[in-house]
């Protein structure tokens, strides 16, 4: 095994935030990381204990072009080296219970295996805003990569975003509600608004500020134009019954 030799600092976290264990989720089977760019993390609610999951599955090996000669690379380990951008008071640990020959929570995930990271905190009225995270991962591979050994990647496209709910509103899910396209060019479509008594719908950017206000429906959808709003993600706000409920899309 050709896995990369942690920084003492960095290893210092990993150890100490080595207790959790996570599940992947076991709809993925594919190679990849899941939730992908597209879907994203959920968001955080201050006082709320936050728990995400995110699937790591490596495949066995993957084809690479360099100029035009295809390179195929069989996966030795894909480690995470470094993790910035988390808000106050949450950690990372993560868990890969079928590695042979790497600690299954130090960050490291072998070829061929599966498993998972977890992200967990309780964040404060003080954490309100958007956090990007930046992901630092090295991929070893046999034979080494021409592209470098070992191939680096930065994983930018994950944001958690804390809420505010001193409002007293609860966010609530298993309501009939959907939201499509997703990700969204154009229109995003807001579906279900005849299944409860909605007051409001609301379309904020990460730092919460406002885009598009609603407040008289004539229908069970309303299409809420996105066209000028730049690339990322987004979030739409119902207000219904006197809660809320938030569904996130991305603007491509």
């Amino acid at each position: 095994m050709k896995q990369l030799l942690l920084s003492f600092s960095f290893l210092i976290v990993l150890v100490f935030g080595a207790s959790a264990q996570c599940t992947p989720d076991p709809q993925f089977t594919e190679g990849g990381v899941y939730p992908d760019s597209a879907t994203g993390l959920a968001p955080a609610y201050v006082g709320q204990p936050y728990s995400e999951v995110i699937t790591v599955i490596v495949p066995v090996d993957t084809t690479i072009m360099v100029g035009p000669i295809p390179f195929t690379l069989v996966f030795d380990s894909v480690v995470v080296s470094e993790w910035l951008g988390l808000p106050p008071g949450f950690t990372v640990d993560y868990y890969s219970p079928n590695n042979q020959f790497s600690p299954i929570d130090q960050g490291c995930f072998e070829g061929a295996q599966t498993g998972c990271i977890l992200i967990s905190g309780t964040p404060t009225a003080q954490d309100v805003g958007s956090y990007q995270q930046l992901i630092s991962t090295d991929a070893y591979s046999t034979p080494d990569s021409p592209l470098g050994e070992p191939t680096l990647t930065l994983v930018d496209y994950y944001y958690i975003n804390v809420m505010d709910t001193t409002n007293s509103l609860n966010s609530l899910t298993g309501t009939n509600f959907s939201l499509f396209p997703n990700p969204a060019k154009e229109i995003v479509t807001l579906d279900g608004l005849n299944s409860v008594d909605v007051s409001a719908i609301s379309l904020v950017d990460m730092n919460g500020k406002q885009h598009a206000y609603f407040d008289t429906f004539t229908g069970a959808s309303v299409d809420i134009n996105v066209q000028n709003l730049e690339s990322g993600m987004y979030f739409v706000r119902i207000d219904y019954n006197g809660m809320t409920e938030t569904m996130k899309f991305v603007k491509e």
